[in-house]
């Protein structure tokens, strides 16, 4: 059932630093390119990360141990074919977050702003009319986080017809 990496799916921060194999990123990335997208474009690629160097130039606009430390960053980015690169960008994002979990990784989504997107896109040659709005750090979790149980489902969270 699909509830079960969702349930497992949590924030990682802190990775241990074991190699990502090729196979484990190929599968992820296909759980993002099986993401349904606005008109059917398919109009997202990945840029796949796992020269320090890169990481290291990444972190030096972002600011956060986790973009140098997780073995591999994915960098999902919205090409000029996506009428809705906001929204295609954020469900491919979550379908590599949940195919991710599947295969015992870990994952965060590390926002861009917009001064962070334009260095990120010099830095990875991505082309200045793509869009990103986020870098997925992967690796296997350093620390286990508990899996959201059902005391965490609100049933008065759910309105029928109207507010």
């Amino acid at each position: 059932m699909i509830i079960e990496p969702i349930r497992k799916r949590r924030s990682s921060r802190t990775y241990k630093s074991d190699p990502i194999s090729d196979e484990f990123i190929n599968e992820i990335i296909k759980a993002g390119q099986f993401a349904p997208s606005a008109m059917g474009r398919c109009a997202v690629e990945f840029v796949v990360i796992r020269d320090q160097k890169v990481k290291d130039a990444i972190f030096a606009v972002i600011d956060q141990d986790y973009i140098k430390t997780a073995p591999v960053l994915i960098a999902p980015v919205a090409t000029d074919k996506s009428v809705l690169p906001v929204q295609d960008l954020s469900i491919v994002s979550e379908h590599i977050f949940l195919q991710a979990t599947q295969l015992g990784l870990g994952s965060v989504w590390k926002n861009l702003n917009e001064q962070w997107e334009e260095k990120v896109k010099e830095i990875l040659n991505i082309p200045s009319n793509f869009r990103m709005i986020n870098i997925i750090p992967i690796g296997f979790p350093a620390e286990e986080k508990p899996e959201h149980g059902d005391e965490e489902f609100k049933v008065e969270k759910i309105h029928q017809e109207k507010w």
